[in-house]
């Protein structure tokens, strides 16, 4: 080897690296650990929203009785309730364990089959906040519209 950090017979040039700082391997060990508990996550999001959606339910039902009784379930106060009912739905299938397919001697099937319990989970979730946010709305409005 010369002096340059070349090697003799004219091959590839050696390069010498620095280590890492010490905190980048617990970063990305916090990262992949972060990954691979999203689903957790996400089913404790739905069971939180869950238990949102029972008490803001109950207290429309209860501290708003009067402006809900002669509505019935017809028109907005029947829309908010069938979404809000679908929204507590999808909560519980954010929570459910799916069975998915994958190959346990494969990493890239595991990975995939991860990835695919993600994605589910989070549209899920997100629909179900979505539907919860359009029916808080909606009651809302036919509470205010009737005080």
């Amino acid at each position: 080897m010369s002096k340059n950090g070349h090697a003799d017979a004219g091959g590839p040039e050696r390069v010498q690296g620095e280590p890492a700082p010490p905190d980048t391997k617990s970063w990305y060990e916090h990262l992949w650990k972060s990954r691979q508990e999203t689903p957790a996550r996400l089913e404790e999001a739905a069971k939180f929203l869950s238990g949102v959606i029972s008490i803001t339910l109950t207290l429309f039902l209860t501290v708003g009785k009067s402006s809900f009784e002669d509505v019935g379930l017809r028109g907005p106060a029947g829309a908010a309730a069938i979404l809000w009912l679908l929204s507590l739905v999808l909560c519980l299938f954010v929570i459910f364990p799916f069975r998915y397919r994958y190959c346990g001697q494969s990493v890239q099937s595991i990975k995939d089959m991860h990835a695919k319990i993600v994605r589910t989970k989070y549209r899920l979730l997100r629909a179900s906040v979505f539907q919860f946010l359009l029916a808080l709305a909606i009651l809302v409005y036919v509470f205010l519209a009737r005080a």
